[in-house]
């Protein structure tokens, strides 16, 4: 993989592979958020294998760019593949991502979407009924252009994960997505203590 300069990337698609906490704390605009270790089982959902991709990696993630290679050209991405280092970034090149608590998602009273992104199959914690849509991570990239692009909308899984990728792809294709801290676990600690 090849490491490119800021000022080379063009129309490449973004991925930023840290996790979820580094990711919010700022990245490229557009960039979808995908960490490593969940590269192989999300990545050929979210992103067109037609997209050349530039991987946002901090230097500790350098020692993996050679399995993250073997992955995406096994996923039929083209090559070449590149990869940035956040620290080479311009500061005021990179956004944060909104994120809201529990506590004062369960408190809005605008008009959103909220939606849970997890496999209702594995749904241990149920999400409040209000406004729900739900939209599995793996079918987001077939379905995301029912949401109504008016609406804020609130992403929703279990610990926040899912739901930072979910807002950024989202983000990513014109929406206002904001990911609610915590999860679904957060949402039913803040009920029972209501």
């Amino acid at each position: 993989m090849q490491k490119i300069a800021f000022n080379a990337i063009t129309n490449q698609q973004i991925i930023d592979t840290r996790l979820q906490h580094a990711y919010q704390t700022g990245s490229l605009k557009g960039a979808v958020n995908i960490p490593l270790e969940k590269f192989k089982k999300v990545a050929s959902k979210l992103i067109s294998s037609k997209n050349s991709l530039v991987f946002i990696v901090d230097e500790a993630q350098t020692q993996q760019l050679d399995t993250l290679e073997a992955q995406a050209l096994a996923l039929s991405f083209p090559a070449p593949l590149s990869y940035l280092l956040l620290a080479e970034i311009p500061v005021d090149q990179l956004v944060q991502t909104q994120t809201i608590s529990a506590a004062d998602f369960l408190a809005t009273t605008n008009d959103y979407i909220l939606l849970d992104v997890r496999d209702q199959a594995n749904v241990t914690k149920p999400a409040p009924e209000k406004n729900l849509k739900t939209i599995s991570l793996d079918d987001l990239a077939s379905t995301y252009a029912q949401l109504d692009p008016e609406k804020e909308i609130y992403t929703l899984c279990g610990s926040g994960n899912s739901a930072t990728t979910a807002a950024s792809f989202l983000n990513s294709h014109g929406h206002k997505a904001t990911v609610i801290e915590g999860g679904a676990t957060a949402i039913q600690k803040e009920l029972e203590n209501q």
